[in-house]
């Protein structure tokens, strides 16, 4: 458990935290809830021994960037529009502390739980808050391609995963700096740090937060980016766990082509081409399966 004292008062007991943690956040056109959040953020974050604001102004086009300028942050601003994941990295980049924490400006995420989050930062390479509290307010239209994606990466993993791309979780810079290279500029890069880190068999741990409706609009595009997350899945699994990925699909196709063969040779006493390309795909695809998994564990010795 995190190295903690706590101070009792007549109404709460509160508990500080023996580290120093950078908060990131990232901020495209949130000029109604950026004062707010960093507020929140000061209040609920000041358990921690020495507490770092960062607020990546991401070429936002409204007065983000004006109000957090007279805000007590440290502002990183880009000209134009790079992405979510783009600001995150330049801000754990510059982030000094070894405990890194990041929430969205949009007023979503219960930031009142960050002690919960930092209860076991010592014990956990990350945590995060998992929206699966008793508020959760997810658009409906969101719900159908979040399950899917999430079974996905579940099958994949092989780990079971209560939410795949919280904005809001508390993980060590230096296990999230080795992965630096693997993290997209969009909105995927949640999804990246999850997968990798469970993947390599970090330990990560879940707790459960509610989610509340954003203030302002959101600029999530559902079908692009249900689309970008479903191939980074794919892509992420395949490059740590990639018979995960090649084998199930590898050995379908070679029974597929057992059976199609057996019909072909029963029915017309030679083997059909079909059945023959089954086959021979199925065995490529599972020679390649094995072949990424021995680089895989070459690339580790």
């Amino acid at each position: 458990m995190t190295d903690a004292t706590t101070t009792s008062t007549p109404e709460t007991a509160t508990k500080t935290f023996d580290i120093g943690l950078s908060v990131l956040i990232p901020a495209y056109n949130e000029e109604e809830s950026i004062a707010s959040t960093v507020e929140a953020i000061r209040k609920h974050a000041s358990c921690v021994r020495d507490l770092e604001i960062i607020v990546i102004n991401d070429g936002s086009k409204d007065r983000t960037g004006e109000i957090a300028r007279t805000l007590p942050v440290t502002l990183i601003e880009h000209e134009i529009n790079t992405g979510y994941g783009s600001g995150l990295k330049d801000g754990l980049q510059a982030a000094k502390h070894e405990f890194i924490m990041i929430a969205d400006a949009d007023g979503t995420y219960p930031l009142e739980d960050t002690p919960r989050l930092l209860e076991d930062a010592m014990n956990y390479a990350m945590i995060v808050g998992a929206r699966t509290g008793a508020i959760v307010k997810v658009p409906p239209l969101r719900k159908p391609g979040k399950w899917i994606i999430t079974r996905l990466a579940e099958y994949l993993s092989q780990r079971k995963i209560p939410d795949l791309n919280s904005g809001f979780r508390v993980f060590r810079k230096d296990v999230a700096l080795r992965f630096l290279s693997l993290y997209p500029d969009g909105f995927s890069f949640t999804t990246t740090i999850t997968l990798a880190m469970l993947t390599n068999h970090y330990k990560v741990k879940f707790v459960p937060i509610n989610y509340h409706r954003r203030v302002g609009k959101s600029s999530i595009k559902p079908i692009r980016d249900f689309t970008n997350f479903t191939i980074l899945i794919i892509r992420i699994c395949a490059y740590f766990k990639p018979l995960n990925v090649f084998v199930p699909p590898a050995l379908v196709l070679i029974l597929g082509g057992l059976i199609k063969g057996t019909i072909d040779y029963t029915g017309q006493g030679h083997l059909g081409l079909f059945g023959i390309v089954l086959a021979l795909t199925g065995l490529q695809m599972l020679f390649i399966g094995l072949l990424a998994d021995l680089i895989d564990h070459r690339m580790k010795l």
